[in-house]
């Protein structure tokens, strides 16, 4: 599959998502523990959501950070600062500290993530694409698995900084086979652009602002903070419209083209499933009497669902293709109310499966989803497009876990992890996570009508 040869480069990309993805399991599933020792209960959606704000400048910038130092310094810089960020996360004697740790590891993983789609453009033939993408999927199935083991072995040994420590063995492996196996004279500082820290500053402020919001008790400066956020991105967006060094490919917003589109998407998956991956763990210990061991593996079974489906459809056809980016909307949904009829009363077994099927509704699609990106995209943006869809994916992620922190606050949690109030946060949680999926079952939808048109 690697134009070639370069079975090193195939390494690399894997470990480089592994990090990111191992993450997500393993700080959900020590979240509960870590918050009963440092504190921190009312930024209980913190360690997550400003990881995923930094890891959109790191997603940002990855493409400049490669054009400025090169393929070879560029995963090295960037698994350093992952490495950074986990110690002084590992060391936190509070959660503000803790909190630092989290941003300066979504940096580097960010980062990474954009350097490993913008490898998947330049290696592989749109036909292989979605083959790579499934590859990807297997990785976050891979994480699935051992994530919650280690997160939930830490946690449970009360050793919860250790689950940070774990990595710094898959990052110096990632940084040595970098520099020993990527190109070296691949860097152009004289000619980078700048990073545009105004405009990925607009963007981090209008994720915090959503996020804020949560700790603010009148109603009107929740909504005001809100809206404030939404004019915050809305800025970046047309800043970055009119700016010669754009961070987005063209018409990023825009139903009228595929590309538009399908970031609307994925920015719906993000804004889904993130409220609940990061409250599972605490849902199930609450609500269905797990330990943090099992609980973790709840909520990682949504990512074998993801995992395994993405495998299966790897290799369909343009007529099946059409089918599952509507089809896996669908499911999605289905598997959201299904969660919510069940997270609280059980049984246990059904609301497994309603997880594992939340994930096969994105896994469904997403690949197809992504490839199409990249191949309708202007023929002088296919690298651009590439980078920024793990952007657009973790700003869904983002705004996800701000307004889940937002509404689980409103709903009392920032008062105490009681059972009763953990089930009152979970139904105001679920109640808004029916909506995202059910505007992509349209978007779908329209992206077949697009598909079409721009294919021709």
């Amino acid at each position: 599959m690697v134009q070639g040869g370069h079975a090193g480069h195939v390494v690399i990309l894997m470990l480089a998502i592994s990090l990111h993805a191992m993450d997500v399991f393993v700080i959900a599933t020590i979240l509960p523990t870590l918050v009963a020792d440092i504190g921190g209960a009312a930024f209980y959606t913190w360690p997550t959501m400003l990881y995923m704000v930094a890891s959109i400048v790191g997603a940002s910038s990855g493409g400049l950070i490669r054009v400025r130092f090169g393929m070879r310094a560029a995963p090295v810089l960037a698994a350093a600062i992952y490495l950074l960020g986990a110690l002084t996360a590992a060391a936190a004697p509070r959660i503000e500290v803790l909190l630092v740790g989290r941003a300066i590891q979504g940096l580097g993983g960010g980062m990474l993530v954009a350097l490993s789609y913008t490898m998947i453009n330049q290696l592989f033939a749109a036909e292989l694409r979605p083959r790579v993408l499934a590859l990807v999927s297997v990785v976050w199935g891979v994480a699935a698995l051992i994530g919650p083991l280690i997160g939930g072995g830490f946690a449970q040994l009360g050793y919860w900084r250790g689950a940070f420590l774990i990595f710094t063995p898959v990052l110096c492996l990632l940084a040595l086979l970098a520099w020993r196996t990527l190109p070296r004279a691949t860097a152009t500082a004289g000619v980078a652009p700048a990073l545009p820290w105004r405009r990925l500053a607009l963007l981090g402020a209008g994720v915090l602002a959503v996020a804020y919001s949560g700790q603010i008790d009148a109603a009107i400066g929740r909504i005001a903070l809100v809206v404030l956020a939404v004019g915050l991105v809305a800025l970046f967006l047309n800043r970055d419209g009119r700016a010669e060094n754009r961070l987005l490919p063209t018409k990023p917003v825009s139903l009228m083209h595929p590309v538009g589109t399908a970031y609307w998407i994925f920015f719906l998956f993000g804004l889904t499933y993130s409220p609940i991956g990061v409250f599972m763990p605490l849902l199930a210990q609450q609500l269905q009497g797990l330990s943090p061991f099992a609980a973790g593996y709840v909520q990682a079974t949504m990512a074998i669902g993801w995992s395994l489906t993405a495998i299966i459809i790897a290799g369909a056809g343009l007529g099946w293709q059409r089918a599952l980016v509507v089809v896996g909307p669908v499911i999605l949904l289905i598997a959201i109310i299904g969660q919510s009829q069940t997270i609280s009363t059980g049984p246990l077994a059904l609301l497994v499966v309603f997880i594992f099927l939340t994930g096969a509704g994105v896994g469904l699609s997403h690949a197809h989803i992504s490839n199409w990106a990249m191949t309708l995209s202007r023929a002088d943006e296919g690298n651009l497009t590439a980078a920024s869809i793990p952007m657009v994916q973790s700003l869904g992620i983002a705004f996800g876990a701000a307004a889940g922190g937002l509404i689980a606050n409103a709903a009392g949690l920032d008062a105490g992890l009681d059972r009763l109030t953990v089930a009152e946060a979970a139904r105001w949680i679920y109640g808004f996570c029916v909506v995202p999926p059910l505007i992509a079952v349209a978007l779908g939808l329209r992206l077949r009508v697009l598909q079409a048109r721009f294919a021709t």
